[in-house]
């Protein structure tokens, strides 16, 4: 029977020393407070434009990299 990832969750920290599972502890609780990082938004509705022009893409984005990129410089 495979188990659910809560169940291995479970299992793993039965097993982690006492320091582990208070940073765990600890980034859960921040994980809960920070809403990007808790999934809760997929249920809101997109807005579009809401960040227009905040990003941009250079005019030479699909031009070739030089070969001092691949290679590194001599």
């Amino acid at each position: 029977m495979k188990m659910t990832i809560l169940e291995t969750i479970i299992h793993e920290l039965s097993t982690a020393p006492e320091t582990l599972l208070l940073e765990i502890f600890n980034l859960i609780q921040a994980a809960k407070n920070d809403s990007n990082l808790v999934s809760n938004s997929s249920s809101l509705p997109r807005i579009p434009g809401l960040h227009q022009g905040e990003i941009w893409i250079s005019d030479d984005f699909n031009d070739p990299l030089p070969d001092t990129f691949w290679l590194g410089e001599d």
